[in-house]
């Protein structure tokens, strides 16, 4: 090739590269995008390339795939910070509600490296999960240090599923009721190291399942979390506001950051004294966030510490507000002890509409689906979150704006996390270079279809995409889709 010629390809191949850019996979043609960093409230074209947003314009463009969006809205994917359902049979129902990152940051998870390891390529929505307080601190006690071991030889064998883990899971729960001794302490700080530096978000601390720990315990952990510049993610100790006062005491004196889970259930009829709790320390320059769901009753296992003498005064409701998720019943004082006994999920109806609303309505709040683990009876929750803010709380109640609740669903749970996982910068935005996880809903129709007698898909959310994939299509889950990917913090090694 003689010196002329090099030059002319060269040439042409800067002219490609300058004026002929990779053709387009995917455009979203002519619809309502929102974005709430920016503001943004306008029909565009946005062209996807690869798992990016690569272009957002008035002009008319083209791709491999050409999608006419017109008449719906088109978001940043939502962000759940709470999600227990953690397989993909309960992330078919989080992606039919929108949900493009579904993460563990109430209880964490276990061995996250591994389970990590377990989900890449198989996984339908972005994952992730804090450091599991809980079972560390059970973990560090010398005379269930050996479960550490035997634990890991199970997950092994036969991976996370398998039974004789929840066995050895079970035979751990009276270590909530006992305090560390000072060498567990010890200990617990090296364990709690050890699950952060493998990629945790922060610490899970849901005190209020282990009344065991000490105020002094607790604080070691946010002191921790300080250090290492790391949010607390806490179901605070007990319910009501001596509980929320201590989490927030914590957070001041040690500098820790501090997000406290469900708002509502935790607060119930003090819930503006929580929320004005939380405006004063951000007023402070303090690091306080929260997040409430939009239904009246809570969900947990019948056997925890939150059903401990004295639940009835302490929650201000009865056997009959308790019902069983395996069939739906309410209990009697009879079943309470039977099925208690013998452990399980229950669905506790123990709020009222005006808290949930109020929780909604208030700026600071984010959304958070404290959805459950897969189940055909699992509280409405796990299926319904994001679409029942959208139908019923932005377009029936008119309690919000569309794009505030946008807000609460993207961009915030983003920003909460930016700090631990610089990632998330580019979640929760609808612009130029930001990762293409997109919700395409109909402003319209969205709505939850879950409701307290079994779940069912949302309607309304047409597609969803998670890193550039479509996962659901023309109102349809994508089977075989697996885009999903790790969300992890800075400490990995």
């Amino acid at each position: 090739m003689n010196t002329t010629h090099r030059t002319t390809v060269f040439l042409l191949l800067l002219f490609q590269i300058l004026f002929c850019p990779a053709q387009l996979d995917i455009v979203l043609k002519g619809g309502r995008v929102m974005d709430p960093e920016t503001g943004l409230d306008a029909i565009r074209n946005v062209g996807i390339r690869g798992d990016r947003i690569v272009e957002i314009s008035r002009d008319e463009l083209e791709g491999k795939e050409v999608i006419d969006v017109s008449g719906l809205v088109v978001s940043p994917g939502f962000i759940d910070l709470h999600v227990h359902g953690q397989t993909n049979a309960a992330h078919k129902y989080q992606a039919r509600d929108g949900v493009t990152t579904a993460l563990e940051l109430e209880g964490g998870m276990p061995f996250l490296k591994e389970w990590i390891k377990s989900k890449e390529g198989k996984t339908i929505v972005n994952y992730g999960a804090t450091v599991p307080h809980a079972l560390l601190r059970a973990l560090a006690m010398k005379e269930y240090r050996n479960y550490l071991d035997q634990a890991k030889d199970i997950l092994k064998e036969k991976g996370f599923e398998a039974p004789e883990l929840f066995r050895l899971q079970a035979n751990l729960q009276t270590a909530g009721y006992r305090s560390l001794t000072e060498d567990d302490l010890v200990y617990m700080r090296e364990l709690l190291l050890e699950e952060l530096e493998k990629g945790a978000l922060g610490v899970g601390v849901p005190v209020g399942y282990y009344p065991g720990a000490t105020a002094g315990e607790i604080y070691k952990v946010y002191q921790f979390a300080a250090e290492k510049g790391v949010p607390v993610f806490s179901h605070t100790r007990g319910f009501g506001m001596p509980g929320i006062q201590e989490a927030i005491s914590n957070a001041t004196a040690s500098g820790a950051p501090l997000h406290i889970v469900h708002a509502n259930s935790l607060s119930l009829g003090e819930i503006q004294v929580t929320l004005d709790m939380v405006e004063d320390a951000q007023k402070n320059g303090l690091d306080v966030t929260t997040e409430v769901y939009p239904y009246t009753a809570a969900s947990t296992s019948l056997e925890s510490a939150i059903f401990d003498e004295g639940w009835q005064e302490k929650l201000g409701i009865s056997y009959g507000d308790i019902q069983w998720e395996a069939t739906g019943e309410r209990l009697t004082e009879a079943t309470f002890k039977e099925y208690r006994e013998k452990g399980g999920i229950v669905i506790i109806h123990m709020m009222k509409p005006e808290w949930i609303e109020k929780g909604i309505a208030d700026p600071r709040t984010m959304i958070g689906s404290d959805g459950m683990p897969y189940h055909p009876k699992a509280h409405p929750r796990t299926a319904g979150t994001f679409s029942r803010v959208l139908g019923r709380y932005v377009r029936e109640k008119k309690v919000i704006g569309l794009m505030d609740a946008l807000r609460k669903m993207t961009l915030m749970p983003a920003q909460r996390l930016e700090e631990v996982a610089p990632s998330m910068h580019l979640k929760g935005r609808l612009q130029v270079g930001a990762d293409a996880d997109i919700t395409i809903f109909d402003p319209e129709t969205i709505i939850d279809k879950a409701d307290f007698k079994g779940l069912q898909y949302s309607e309304g959310v047409t597609y969803v995409l998670v890193n550039g994939v479509f996962v659901v299509k023309e109102g349809k889950n994508v089977e075989g889709a697996f885009p999903g990917r790790a969300v992890v913090g800075k400490y990995r090694n």
